[in-house]
């Protein structure tokens, strides 16, 4: 009865005339006189002021149709919920992430992910941002964290912005011991020209990127090597092969003995940044367990933020 008295109190509520009301759900005058009865002898109160003219809900009829809508809405919200739940019993999804994140992130997400959705199947891959925005249009991959990806066909959640720094090895004749960070300056860039550079070709959007900031600043650096992911490029410049542009968090994992053997430049995110965020297909169907993961992330990011300020 409570779907029917739902529908009925909202039409009288917006015809105030129980002729009218009727007509427009096509159904008789005297069945929603007798289901409105049937309501006011259920919680014995007066839901309709029938002496009032035009006839108007009273406030008790009012306070049930809210009352009645909060339920619908709820009761909505659940099919919709149990619904993705049943989907997902038998359903595999797969979870990129940009390499130099993937173990801050994914084992602090997971139990709580498995614990809303404990059936659902995950395959996770350290992937670049410019194989993730491939596999995310063909719909090889389900879900990515990493650099904003700018597709219409795909759905981009702002997470944060990555703060980059240039770092130096002990072999650099600018290289100053003892000293971890030092600032920045246009003489810094200065001083990387004809310098061996660690490029990372596996992270291409983040290299173009850099690629165009050297040229801009006039910058003219040696390739000497080539690798697949910014991590590796850091452990090079710790062996004082060359140098390289990292995100400015990577640096603080690491030792003190690893510190020693460094200087690094914190860069104007200004002229160098990265924006990070969560990114799916936008017609993606397993909505439930790819929003939470959008949500676990803006929290996990979020807090990240507030911790460094």
């Amino acid at each position: 009865m409570g779907n029917r008295s739902l529908v009925f109190l909202e039409a009288i509520q917006s015809h105030s005339s129980m002729t009218k009301a009727a007509q427009s759900l096509f159904v008789s005058q005297p069945y929603i006189s007798r289901v409105i009865k049937t309501a006011e002898a259920q919680y014995q109160i007066t839901l309709v002021d029938r002496d009032h003219r035009p006839i108007q809900l009273t406030y008790a009829g009012e306070r049930l149709l809210t009352y009645l809508k909060s339920a619908e809405h709820l009761n909505q919200a659940m099919v919709t919920e149990m619904t993705q739940l049943k989907e997902t019993e038998s359903q595999t999804i797969t979870l990129g992430i940009t390499p130099p994140a993937a173990m801050a992130w994914y084992p602090d997400t997971l139990p709580a992910f498995y614990s809303r959705f404990p059936n659902m199947r995950t395959r996770i891959i350290e992937v670049s941002t410019s194989e993730a925005e491939k596999q995310l249009v063909d719909r090889q991959l389900d879900f990515f964290i990493g650099k904003t990806i700018h597709k219409p066909q795909v759905v981009s959640l702002p997470l944060t912005t990555i703060a980059l720094s240039l770092v130096i090895p002990a072999t650099f004749d600018d290289f100053q011991p003892g000293k971890f960070w030092r600032p920045f300056s246009a003489d810094v860039l200065t001083h990387l020209n004809g310098q061996p550079f660690i490029r990372s070709i596996g992270e291409s959007r983040m290299q173009e990127m850099i690629d165009h900031y050297f040229s801009d600043q006039g910058v003219q650096t040696i390739p000497l090597i080539e690798v697949e992911n910014l991590l590796f490029a850091l452990h090079l410049v710790l062996k004082g092969l060359g140098c390289t542009i990292v995100s400015t968090a990577m640096l603080t994992r690491l030792s003190t003995a690893q510190r020693a053997t460094i200087n690094a430049f914190k860069l104007p995110i200004s002229q160098l940044s990265v924006d990070f965020s969560a990114s799916y297909h936008r017609n993606h169907q397993l909505s439930g367990p790819l929003e939470f993961l959008a949500q676990q992330a803006q929290q996990k990011f979020t807090a990240d933020i507030l911790r460094q300020s």
